[in-house]
């Protein structure tokens, strides 16, 4: 997949977010509905975090032979993931869930920057992936900021 197919799926994969961020102005917040909205919100976050991770696994392993030391940053791959299951794991508390989730796409950002610098990723990567997790942070803080 290329430059043009990658954008393209990267922001179809920001109407969710988008979608249950612009719902939760609809919704009163003492209804049932907007508690469920938060949650889908946090979890949608949260299988993305994952979705970012198996992409660093999967640009880790096909250039496995280029890289001096695969093991750390392999194991820098699943910490979005983890994050991501602990921001659920904490759903309870709506703001350790989305400190965690912005968290975890800084981290995968950070990440991204690295596999870049080792010329891991195509040269388009990073125009892509910045513009997408910047709009994902930047809604989570709104969201963060609407519900308290």
């Amino acid at each position: 997949m290329g430059y043009r197919s990658s954008l393209i799926v990267g922001i179809l994969g920001l109407i969710p977010f988008v979608i249950i961020f612009l719902c939760c102005f609809i919704v009163p917040a003492d209804q049932e509905l907007y508690n469920l909205l938060i949650y889908l919100f946090i979890s949608y976050a949260a299988i993305i975090s994952s979705f970012l991770g198996g992409i660093q696994w999967g640009l880790i392993t096909a250039s496995a032979d280029r890289i001096y030391n695969v093991l750390l940053p392999l194991l820098i791959s699943t910490v979005p993931a983890l994050m991501g299951w602990s921001a659920l794991i904490f759903i309870t508390n709506l703001f350790y869930s989305l400190i965690i989730i912005v968290i975890s796409f800084l981290i995968a950002l950070a990440h991204d920057y690295y596999l870049y610098n080792t010329k891991t990723t195509p040269y388009w990567f990073l125009n892509i992936r910045v513009p997408l997790t910047s709009a994902v942070i930047v809604l989570s803080f709104m969201m963060f900021f609407y519900i308290n």
